[in-house]
């Protein structure tokens, strides 16, 4: 089994403490920053929500971005594959 840590990670002034492999401490940390600069950004002064509302808010903003960053890179690839498929049909119309 590989050596753990106990790391405390703060967010919107909670401490929450996990046990992590030295591998995913550094990301873990980054997250956390993350996931608090969304609920900063939800949780903006004279709106009143739970910080329960705020945290799933968060994370569905968090799940959107990656989604839409997951469909960029997919056509991305897609339009890659068919330059490839272009570059090749040319290269094989030189070689005739």
């Amino acid at each position: 089994m590989a050596d753990r840590n106990t790391v405390t990670l703060s967010i919107m002034g909670r401490d929450y403490r996990l046990s992590v492999t030295p591998e995913e401490e550094e990301n873990l940390r980054v997250c956390a920053q993350i996931v608090e600069a969304k609920m900063k950004e939800i949780h903006q002064p004279g709106r009143v929500f739970s910080p329960d509302a705020v945290a799933v808010l968060a994370a569905l903003r968090i799940a959107y971005d990656y989604l839409n960053q997951r469909q960029a890179i997919e056509k991305v690839q897609q339009a890659q594959s068919q330059i490839e498929s272009i570059i090749t049909m040319c290269e094989n119309a030189v070689k005739r």
